[in-house]
């Protein structure tokens, strides 16, 4: 797979075009960001379709729809990450290029997420390269690093995007959470928590009544506003609340509290609990089964 096809070239060029109109808060650059991505995918599975050795003309003057193209490659059995969400984004284009207005700043968000996992993935298993190193070769540096401050890494990024929401505040508070989540899945995971949460969300293992299990005590004040930042979330997530640059700065305390409070936690003597707590439920859980059994035998 060669990243000095044309195709693959103009795609990661669209792609490093789309984070400049992404950083933008002009809305016909919410527009722009979408017709971007879009066609940044479809260039790169043309490229990948090129690779498995097929050709992309339907005809001499016509290459082949982006459809066809993902029709190509699971005939060839070549994976394609996000696939649902991928078609979701491609109906999004299609929409667009038909009507007036823009998609909102929740849409914008949400495909520029979802197109750059699809590219670290793809980079990744069928170029052999590294996405941000890649990236980096298509976009200016003060773009990339204005869209950077959306990913929180640390404390020191948790600051960057308070800065962030004074341009950008709903960016800011979901990549706010998204810390949230990371932080509270790594935290699960020093305990085997996580894989036993099952359908679950992850941040159900934050709740007050989820750490009494266990023999911790989240502060009250603190519980209630990790409950709010989750409602605000869930709010701005469906349109009925625009957060303020207030909200942000209040979530981000929320986080940072949270996380000394994870730091201060006896690792080894919580994690003997959990699994104590873990092995009670599979011991009353086969004792249901095996009850029921006996009852409808």
């Amino acid at each position: 797979m060669a990243i000095e096809s044309p195709l693959f070239q103009s795609s990661m060029e669209l792609l490093g075009h789309s984070i400049s109109h992404f950083n933008s808060a002009e809305e016909l650059d919410r527009k722009l960001v979408i017709l971007h991505l879009a066609n940044s995918i479809e260039l790169i599975l043309k490229d990948m379709v090129l690779d498995s050795e097929t050709s992309i003309y339907k005809n001499p003057k016509e290459t082949i729809t982006i459809h066809s193209c993902i029709e190509i490659l699971q005939k060839n059995e070549v994976p394609i990450p996000f696939l649902n969400k991928i078609e979701l984004l491609i109906d999004e284009r299609n929409a667009l290029q038909h009507r007036f207005g823009s998609p909102n700043k929740l849409t914008s968000i949400f495909y520029m997420d979802i197109v750059h996992n699809f590219f670290k993935e793809v980079l990744k298993t069928h170029y052999n390269q590294d996405f941000n190193e890649v990236l980096a070769q298509f976009v200016e540096e003060k773009e990339l690093t204005a869209y950077r401050m959306r990913e929180p890494n640390d404390d020191t990024e948790l600051e960057n995007l308070k800065k962030l929401s004074k341009v950008h505040s709903l960016g800011a508070l979901l990549s706010a959470m998204t810390y949230f989540e990371g932080i509270s899945r790594e935290f699960g995971k020093k305990f085997g928590i996580e894989n036993k949460l099952r359908t679950r969300p992850v941040w159900y293992m934050t709740s007050p009544r989820y750490f009494e299990k266990f023999g911790i005590d989240l502060p009250e004040k603190l519980g209630e506003r990790l409950d709010e930042a989750r409602r605000l979330r869930n709010l701005v997530a469906h349109g009925r609340r625009e957060p303020s640059k207030a909200d942000v700065a209040n979530t981000i305390d929320s986080i940072e509290e949270f996380e000394r409070f994870l730091s201060n936690i006896d690792i080894e003597k919580t994690k003997i609990l959990v699994d104590e707590y873990y092995e009670a439920k599979e011991l009353e859980r086969e004792d249901r089964q095996l009850e029921y059994e006996e009852k409808n035998n």
